[in-house]
Formats: C-alpha cells, sequence, structure tokens
C-alpha cells in the first residue's frame, strides 16, 4: 500500500527541468524573432523614407549662411561661414601671439 503513496520525485524533477528549459529557450526564440521583425521593419522604412522636408530647410539655413547681406532693423552685417570662422582663427591666432608676447616680456624681467 505505500508504493501508491509515495511521490516519484525523479519524474517531477526532469520535468521541472525539461520545463525551465523549454520556457528559457521560447522566451529566446520569441525575443529573436521580435529583433528580426523590429530590424527588417526599420530597413523597410529608411528605404521607403523621403527627407524632403528636412532637406529643404537644410537648403535654406544653407543659403542664409553663405551670403553677404545686412540687416537695416539690427545693423548687423551678414557674411558667409566659411570667411567668419577664417576670421576668428586669425583673431584667436593673434591673441594668443599677443600673450605669448607678454610672457616672454614678463620673462625677461
Amino acid at each position: 500500500m505505500a508504493k501508491y503513496d509515495d511521490l516519484n520525485t525523479r519524474q517531477i524533477f526532469i520535468i521541472g527541468i525539461a520545463s525551465v528549459v523549454v520556457t528559457a529557450v521560447t522566451i529566446l526564440a520569441v525575443q529573436y524573432v521580435y529583433f528580426l521583425l523590429v530590424d527588417a521593419h526599420q530597413s523597410r522604412l529608411q528605404a521607403e523614407s523621403s527627407y524632403k522636408r528636412q532637406n529643404a530647410i537644410l537648403d535654406k539655413q544653407l543659403d542664409a549662411v553663405s551670403k553677404y547681406g545686412a540687416d537695416p532693423l539690427t545693423g548687423n552685417v551678414t557674411i558667409p561661414i566659411s570667411e567668419a570662422m577664417e576670421l576668428v582663427a586669425k583673431e584667436s591666432q593673434a591673441e594668443s601671439d599677443n600673450h605669448s608676447d607678454d610672457a616672454d616680456t614678463k620673462d625677461a624681467t
């Protein structure tokens, strides 16, 4: 009679471990499929996308920073950005030369 009251712990253990393994494999498989679908969707979205509005804004901004002009209301003068960068570089070079000359003068005295 004791034979029918005992639990088969070995079988319970094997089924429990198998369930954990099957669950883990299923989770990983679903995650893999999800990321494949997301990647495919992003690739298709990028291939079909159009940046007309953004490119128009960028072209307008490029035109604005690439020409000479003056604002009559504020009196600000506009020059192309490349020339402005050259002027700033020259000014900073002149300032660093002045600072090095001052340092040389202080060292000599």
